[in-house]
């Protein structure tokens, strides 16, 4: 199920990134090209990425197109990587379409295009491991005048969830387990690993809560806002994604 977190822009050029430029949190500080370029003032926008990944979530293994539409500059490119916000390993493949190249875990323009709109389609082959991922882009907007000037880049992100029927929860049982279940206030983690980051999604992948640094470490997490009805709880250990179900019930 797609979730558009925040966007935020910054200046650059539409000429061919450097790696490590898309803007992901955990990868190169969340570089982007700005430090290299100036142009506009800072603006936000919304739906660059599109995707056919269906709302039930990605299937590991399975290849689901990605297309990137950029308009209203004179000149485009652009960079993209699927990572998650506390790592920057790369989740699934790329296959570069007309007019992208792969460089390792990014995809970006093989050169910039021109006109009113730009348009790149290519595919993604999602990993049979993680259970969340999330697309990280440095979108690039220029006046195509030869230098840097004037140039501005947006940076924006879109995250999706494994599809859960796919996901078995007994693989996880060794590693933690979670009680009282169903709860009513506090859910209580159990287990030996030290946890990175956690979110708390609804059955239709809509994230309703972010784990907290000091309930990662208590591994006790307070769901009493939350209305009555059945979560899944995604926790991250050393890169590793651990997944089960829970219940809230007053």
């Amino acid at each position: 199920m797609a979730i558009v977190s925040t966007i935020t822009s910054t200046t650059a050029s539409s000429t061919l990134p450097n790696d490590s430029t898309a803007g992901a949190p955990a990868d190169n500080s969340g570089q982007t090209c700005a430090s290299c370029h100036g142009g506009s003032a800072v603006t936000a926008t919304t739906g660059i990425i599109s995707t056919n990944i269906p709302g039930s979530g990605f299937i590991g293994g399975t290849t689901y197109s990605v297309s990137v539409t950029m308009s209203g500059a004179s000149a485009y490119g652009f960079e993209l990587t699927p990572q998650t916000a506390s790592s920057n390993v790369g989740l699934g493949t790329w296959i570069a379409g007309t007019g992208s190249s792969v460089s390792g875990k990014y995809i970006k323009q093989t050169v910039k295009k021109t006109g009113a709109t730009a348009v790149w389609t290519f595919s993604w082959t999602a990993p049979t491991t993680a259970t969340a991922v999330t697309f990280y882009g440095a979108f690039n907007y220029a006046n195509n005048n030869g230098t840097s000037s004037g140039d501005v880049i947006k940076t924006s992100s879109v995250s999706f969830l494994a599809n859960t029927t796919s996901i078995s929860e007994s693989d996880n049982s060794f590693l933690f387990s979670v009680f009282p279940n169903p709860t009513t206030d506090v859910l209580h983690i159990t287990s030996e690993q030290v946890f990175d980051q956690g979110n708390i999604y609804s059955l239709d992948g809509k994230l309703v809560k972010s784990i907290s640094e000091h309930e990662l470490a208590s591994k006790a997490i307070t769901v009493s806002m939350l209305t009555n009805g059945t979560y899944f709880l995604h926790m991250m250990s050393s890169d590793k994604p651990l997944v089960t179900k829970f219940s809230k019930n007053d």
